[in-house]
């Protein structure tokens, strides 16, 4: 295609040559218009029409100035705008050579002029069988001779090069809206300067100021644009940069081979900069599938330094193989300024569309992550971070991926599948070492637990914003922390100030503090972002703690059930009776806002435990009594007959270690019953004993 390119804008400064050496031959160019079109016609292989009028000047130039001038397309096209129009030309030749036989071209000059370069559904150029009466004086597969083609200096000023595909329904516009080109000839350095635009399907996409120099070798078989500076800004995106290097094509190469030496590129857009240097040559490879190497390149994002090394290439999909290295990436560098959460809830309230991923389906990549520290938020910082990534058919997959976080280690693996809508994210990590608080509060704001804990989870959710991930995590695990702080509640206060004395009816308040612990630890199940903990565990200095809860990270609210149970030392100072109930188990209902919860002791267990109690002890004590009471021998019985009272004696026994036995099961089960069994069906005994004090021992 660049090819093509290149030969559309010498068929421009062929015509005109063409026209301006049959209207010296021929002097008043308006009375041989016809025979002008018709010798530029069999020149180009193409039917021009000279349709405005035309004005020639003599010495020392020989130049015409033409209006109006047309050159059609191939058959076949006749749907297809012509291959070129231009509304006015200059061109000028020098007398004396001219009647030497030599052909001396001078100042050329194209205004508002189009060129249109059509593929057709069937995949045909209107291009094909330019210059048809040259190629038939030429062997076969002969190089083209762009020798004999002089030019003083050459501009273009409004001119439109289009690129229309019919088949795919694309057309791309090169607007060069000025173009000025030092006196040209075959394989010698040209300055160049270019002002013009990239126009696709109408919009804009590219502006542009390019200056250098060109270069074109007479077969074509070389094009270089050496020591270019191009400043160019990019609309859509609203951002503005300035590249620069040293670029060769072999348009004659198959596939056409490009080598970009020296570049250099920098960019601003949306408060972010972003630089790319490559140490060593880029080269590409055009053809069905584009190919591009970086090795050795350097890419600068707000003053980041990062290494770059890999490959792609561009066809039906893109893809490549990337790896970055670097000392720092701070993310939240990256992120403009007002890109906030409140503004993406604005923008949802007023119905703006969800972000489109639907692009990333057409890439096919691998890389490689390798980062002595990575800053994810404020808060969230990863040293020695190393991934292997891939993102293919809209699915970004990162698997092993490793790094130090919170003090402690992380390992595991994530996958995002941007097919959905918000994306769906799949986390297994497993964290060992870190600081609970810190990782909790990335993600809460606060946290109600502290310490250095083990997590190994399996997380879900939806989006990237805290709003969406909160609202959709689920997943499951098991967490372990060690000489941690429990936040929101002092159960050292409660034990100390509270449960030594005997009226708990009058604790239903707050405590806030903190609960220092040896060891907390248990599974947890997450579900649209509430944390279910069904077997707590924790141990402290002289007490501990079973049970349940629950944790809405959303709302920030907290609810436990738990089991205090109290040490020997700490049973001793209740209250006898409360101490004879509760054998040193106290239950407890701990729930409310995560920093400052209300604790209640629950006296409906309570009470139960203390009628099982009660109910148990006398039972057993009167079986105890009638175990004291052996039988006496009845007055008159043979001597004979003490074998056959002793063994009725036994068979009593046993069948009284057999009830004992049987009781204390039944009473033994029925302390094992969760709560929540025990609740639902309470004894009257126990609905009385919960409105009162706890019963004291008779």
């Amino acid at each position: 295609m660049l090819r093509k390119i290149i030969l559309s804008v010498f068929i421009l400064l062929a015509l005109l040559v063409v026209v301006v050496i049959g209207a010296a031959l021929l002097i008043d160019p308006d009375d041989y218009r016809d025979e002008l079109a018709a010798r530029a016609s069999e020149q180009l292989g193409r039917e021009v029409r000279l349709e405005g009028p035309m004005e020639l000047k003599f010495f020392p130039w020989l130049a015409l100035d033409i209006r109006d001038v047309t050159v059609g397309n191939p058959p076949g096209f006749e749907q297809a705008p012509a291959l070129a129009g231009i509304e006015r030309a200059t061109a000028s030749v020098r007398v004396l050579p001219l009647l030497r036989g030599e052909i001396e071209v001078g100042t050329v000059t194209i205004e508002r002029a189009g060129l249109h370069v059509v593929t057709a559904r069937s995949g045909a150029s209107n291009l094909e069988g330019l210059f048809a009466a040259n190629q038939t004086q030429t062997e076969p597969g002969e190089p083209t001779d762009l020798s004999q083609i002089q030019t003083g200096a050459v501009r273009f000023d409004t001119v439109v090069l289009s690129l229309i595909d019919l088949a795919a329904g694309t057309r791309t516009e090169l607007h060069l809206d000025e173009l000025d080109l030092g006196a040209f000839a075959a394989g010698r350095d040209v300055p160049l300067s270019l002002e013009g635009r990239l126009v696709q399907d109408g919009e804009t996409a590219v502006g542009m100021v390019l200056d250098g120099t060109l270069r074109v070798a007479a077969d074509l078989g070389e094009v270089a644009l050496g020591d270019w500076s191009l400043s160019y800004s990019l609309p859509a995106a609203g951002a503005e940069g300035e590249a620069s290097g040293s670029l060769t094509v072999n348009p004659n190469a198959q596939p056409l081979r490009i080598e970009l030496t020296g570049f250099e590129n920098r960019i601003e857009a949306g408060g972010l900069s972003a630089g790319l240097s490559a140490e060593q040559a880029i080269t590409a490879t055009i053809g069905d599938v584009i190919r591009v190497g970086l090795p050795a390149a350097r890419l600068e994002l707000n003053g980041q330094s990062l290494a770059l090394d890999g490959e792609a290439s561009l066809g039906e999909t893109i893809g490549g193989r990337l790896a970055v290295s670097g000392e720092r990436l701070d993310l939240t560098e990256l992120v403009p300024e007002g890109d906030g959460t409140a503004a993406a809830e604005g923008d949802e309230e007023a119905g703006a569309p969800a972000d489109d991923f639907s692009a990333l389906e057409m890439f096919d990549l691998s890389f490689s992550l390798d980062l002595d520290e990575l800053v994810l938020t404020e808060g969230a910082v990863l040293t020695g971070v190393s991934a292997r990534s891939s993102l293919s058919g809209g699915e970004l997959v990162l698997d092993p991926l490793s790094a130090s976080l919170f003090g402690g280690r992380f390992d595991g693996a994530a996958r995002v599948d941007f097919r959905q809508q918000p994306p769906a994210v799949v986390l297994s990590p497993e964290l060992s070492g870190v600081r609970v608080a810190e990782l909790v509060t990335l993600v809460t704001g606060r946290s109600p637990v502290d310490g250095q804990g083990a997590f190994r989870m399996d997380l879900r959710f939806n989006g990237f914003s805290p709003q969406q991930m909160l609202g959709s995590l689920d997943g499951s695990g098991d967490f372990s922390i060690a000489e941690g702080v429990l936040q929101g509640v002092d159960l050292e206060a409660l034990i100390e100030q509270e449960l030594t004395t005997d009226n708990l009816a009058a604790i239903s308040r707050s405590f806030g503090g903190e609960t220092r612990f040896r060891t907390l630890e248990g599974g947890l199940r997450i579900e649209d972002g509430v944390v279910e903990l069904p077997n707590l565990n924790l141990a402290a200095a002289g007490y501990g703690a079973t049970g349940q809860g629950r944790i809405d990270l959303g709302a920030g609210r907290v609810d436990y059930a738990l089991a205090l149970d109290l040490g020997e030392e700490l049973t001793q100072k209740l209250p006898g009776a409360l101490r004879r109930a509760t054998g040193g188990r106290i239950p407890l209902s701990i729930s409310g806002d995560i920093a400052s919860p209300t604790v209640n002791v629950d006296l409906a267990a309570i009470a139960q435990g203390a009628v099982r109690e009660e109910l148990g002890r006398r039972l057993l004590e009167a079986l105890g009594d009638e175990e004291e009471e052996p039988p006496a021998a009845q007055e008159g019985e043979p001597e004979g007959g003490g074998e056959a009272s002793g063994e009725a004696a036994d068979e009593d026994d046993r069948r009284r270690d057999a009830a004992r036995n049987l009781l204390r099961g039944l009473i033994e089960s029925r302390e094992e019953e969760p709560e929540s069994a025990q609740e639902s069906e309470p004894s009257e005994a126990a609905e009385e004993e919960s409105e009162s004090e706890p019963p004291p021992t008779p």
